[in-house]
């Protein structure tokens, strides 16, 4: 079974007490028990956690504050690269090359999880595809919220018209994940 570092958890859990402070309890409510247990601990942010727990509470923040069909993962994700890219990684927003830009931002995101392996591939017709390997338990919240964070890394790299797509995921029976992201450059080229 996948792990995931305690910051990712950690990051996730501030971003629901700063934005969703009255629906925490529901949330962590809503946690099956064995997550639920984590979320009472002290998280550390170099220890290894069970990935459920990061997904669960993907999950349950969908289920009790968006309509339950996992969109707001994509959302979350759109936030947290926002806060992520005013802050921390704002050095990532001076390269040009969006092919360099994911690359570098996945391999220290992905660097999270003790398995997985990701990989940026860039199209001909102005697009990119993110390819996720190794990782045969991925969730399709986890996925979801990938595509959210990259999509609005891109925006803030000043591409326009930037649209994504989840094309394979092992949750649907394929070997790995692919999101497909399709943007016009600043120039408009």
């Amino acid at each position: 079974m996948a792990q995931v570092k305690g910051i990712a958890i950690l990051g996730l859990i501030k971003f629901i007490k700063k934005n969703m402070k009255d629906d925490l309890p529901k949330i962590i409510a809503s946690l099956p028990p064995e997550t639920r247990k984590y979320v009472g601990e002290h998280i550390l942010l170099t220890e290894w956690y069970p990935y459920t727990l990061y997904t669960d509470l993907l999950k349950m923040m969908d289920r009790v504050v968006g309509r339950g069909d996992l969109s707001y993962c994509i959302e979350q994700g759109k936030l947290s690269a926002q806060h992520d890219l005013s802050t921390v990684y704002r050095i990532f927003l001076n390269f040009i090359s969006p092919n360099m830009i994911i690359n570098k931002a996945m391999s220290i995101g992905y660097s999270c999880y003790d398995v997985g392996k990701v990989e940026a591939s860039m199209l001909p017709d102005h697009g990119i595809v993110v390819t996720i390997k190794e990782f045969p338990d991925i969730d399709i919240a986890h996925v979801k919220n990938a595509q959210g964070w990259l999509e609005q890394f891109l925006v803030m790299c000043k591409f326009q018209n930037v649209k994504s797509g989840i094309e394979k995921c092992p949750c649907y029976g394929d070997p790995c994940t692919e999101i497909r992201f399709t943007f016009k450059s600043e120039e408009g080229g």
